[in-house]
């Protein structure tokens, strides 16, 4: 006779109470996705410079109508708390200290991915679809394109499309303002 084993799921409540008590180092990257706890990927050069030119690219373009939230939590329900690389969110006086952005709130999430390309597209890009974000952007740094994700559904996003050189893209949030992907994944290549 086979055992079939269960996994212990969390919430997002019982994630943060791990926090408060210490069960997580100083340093240690976790996200909370779908109940469980995933150590994240560490940040290399390549990854980290991508994910502070396009902060930087959207600080200059929409810092006025939006927040921008680098390698910050949002909380998608009650068993997902994940880490985007960067989020815009409607602005909040308080700037998310009471509450953390939502589907709700959430304008674009950019995930930049090089060795996590497929854990964030196989499962943290559907998350996000079935909690309602509308606009995900995919940055594949191996295949130097951008995946644009739209039209959430509970299964998936229906709409997905790729954007290679010489080509320009909006947020659906910020129609007048114009992503170059050269700009982007060319930078110290």
């Amino acid at each position: 006779m086979s055992v079939q084993m269960q996994k212990r799921l969390f919430t997002v409540q019982e994630y943060h109470l791990m926090s408060e008590a210490g069960i997580f180092g100083n340093n240690e990257r976790v996200e909370l996705i779908e109940g469980e706890i995933i150590e994240m990927a560490a940040i290399g050069k390549r990854h980290a410079a991508r994910v502070d030119r396009l902060a930087n690219l959207f600080y200059e373009q929409v810092r006025k109508r939006a927040i921008i939230r680098v390698q910050n939590p949002i909380c998608l329900n009650d068993k997902s708390e994940p880490q985007p690389d960067i989020a815009l969110v409607k602005p909040r006086a308080d700037f998310y200290e009471e509450s953390l952005p939502n589907s709700e709130n959430i304008w674009l999430l950019v995930e930049v991915a090089d060795t996590t390309i497929d854990y964030d597209r196989d499962v943290k890009i559907p998350n996000y679809a079935g909690s309602g974000i509308q606009e995900v952007w995919l940055w594949d740094l191996e295949a130097n394109c951008l995946e644009v994700y739209r039209l959430p559904t509970a299964y998936g996003y229906s709409f997905m499309q790729k954007f290679e050189g010489g080509k320009i893209v909006s947020p659906l949030a910020f129609p007048d303002f114009f992503v170059s992907i050269d700009l982007i994944l060319s930078w110290g290549d």
